[in-house]
């Protein structure tokens, strides 16, 4: 049995579906009972527990040979590394209690880092606790996704402009697809394992802003020129989506450490896993998926 944290959005879902076409036992851990539908139609059980639960989750958790665990980005939180850190003391009181066989994990390009990383901080904070079990984990370190600009697509497909987080435009940085992070962590918890892993993981290319709108360029068949958002907007530009003055805060100092190169791999003896997923093809994906919109 593995159960799967997260297992409704684009990670969670791949690792799950890639474990019940290989016939394997899935629990879904879920908040919200009304989502079990969909994944007991699929055969897998329905765990429901909160992250702030140690008691819901030790329950998800036993009896099972590995648990997939990613926490939520929480930008309606007012202090999310609280929030956070509360989330890790729930979730490693369960695992020591229930004592499943394997821990994978997502973590984040730059956790090994302790400061100046923003919401990358929770991350590390992760990989710290996760560190003091006694039994295997694995932490994906993903680089950044691909999917950070499927919520664009439709405001280039309008004005022929792609507002950019990353700056200088022609910056190139390590991208992966959720479908790829997806796939390691299905085959992370097929596997067996002694102590603590850490596996960076990014696509086959590196690419910039630039590169993202040359690609949205051609998908959309109009011109699409990419355009910096100043850093001294990139807090107000969170908060204008809904986040949190302290979320906003945190993802604003995420954009720094990566247009800074302070947010990169660590790679130093770490593993290394590349994924499949190309820029191109993983926006042809999300704008066939998004017509209906435009």
């Amino acid at each position: 049995m593995y159960a799967i944290i997260g297992i409704t959005g684009n990670v969670g879902r791949v690792a799950a579906n890639l474990l019940l076409e290989k016939k394997l036992p899935v629990r879904a851990v879920l908040r919200n009972p009304v989502k079990g539908g969909e994944w007991k139609a699929k055969g897998a059980e329905i765990a429901i527990a909160e992250l702030h639960n140690a008691a819901g989750l030790e329950n998800a958790f036993k009896n099972t040979s590995g648990v997939f665990v990613m926490t939520p980005p929480l930008f309606d939180s007012n202090d999310p590394l609280s929030d956070h850190n509360q989330m890790l003391s729930a979730l490693v009181s369960a695992i020591k209690k229930a004592k499943p066989k394997k821990i994978v994990y997502l973590s984040s390009v730059g956790a090994h880092l302790e400061n100046g990383t923003g919401a990358i901080r929770k991350l590390y904070d992760m990989e710290q606790a996760f560190r003091t079990l006694d039994i295997p984990t694995a932490g994906i370190r993903a680089a950044w996704f691909m999917e950070n600009f499927q919520g664009s697509i439709a405001y280039a497909k309008e004005s022929g402009k792609l507002p950019s987080f990353l700056n200088p435009l022609d910056l190139s940085i390590p991208m992966v697809s959720t479908n790829d992070i997806g796939k390691l962590a299905a085959a992370l918890l097929n596997e067996n394992w002694e102590g603590h892993r850490i596996i960076e993981l990014a696509g086959p290319c590196s690419y910039s802003a630039k590169d993202v709108a040359y690609v949205l360029s051609y998908q959309l068949g109009i011109p699409v020129d990419a355009e910096a958002i100043p850093a001294e907007m990139y807090a107000a530009s969170y908060e204008s989506f809904g986040f949190t003055e302290a979320a906003a805060q945190m993802m604003a100092e995420v954009n720094d450490g990566f247009n800074s190169e302070h947010i990169i791999f660590e790679k130093a003896e770490l593993e290394q896993v590349t994924g499949d997923t190309l820029l191109e093809d993983a926006i042809n994906s999300y704008v066939h998926s998004s017509r209906k919109d435009f």
